[in-house]
């Protein structure tokens, strides 16, 4: 029964490392996939990649899956990644860890 409890603390104690490594995920992919996208829509996938892991940064105990990408029917690009936390608990780090997926939808504005 103290371990589901103490779990749940864990992640009440860590929900803003959670929300950190999302924010942080979110705003790297989304300028990673900006950066790379050509005037004609085209992405370069490779570069939105090189860019989103030199524009990352999580501390210890905080990682991210490398970005997927697939083109939207409106012309539009989808980047997904998923963050991963390690949860803490008074210092301690606990055998769980927390994942959560991170999608960015990028329209090639010519007009931005």
């Amino acid at each position: 029964m103290a371990v589901p409890i103490i779990m749940g603390l864990a992640l009440a104690v860590d929900f803003s490392r959670i929300d950190h490594a999302t924010r942080s995920a979110s705003s790297s992919l989304f300028t990673a996939v900006r950066s790379a996208l050509s005037p004609d829509g085209d992405l370069d996938a490779d570069h939105a990649v090189e860019l989103y892991a030199a524009g990352l940064h999580l501390p210890e105990g905080q990682a991210s899956s490398p970005p997927t990408f697939r083109q939207l029917p409106d012309g539009a690009w989808s980047a997904r990644v998923t963050t991963t936390t390690q949860l803490t608990f008074g210092g301690i780090v606990l055998p769980k860890v927390f994942y959560r997926p991170v999608t960015v939808t990028v329209r090639n504005d010519t007009a931005a």
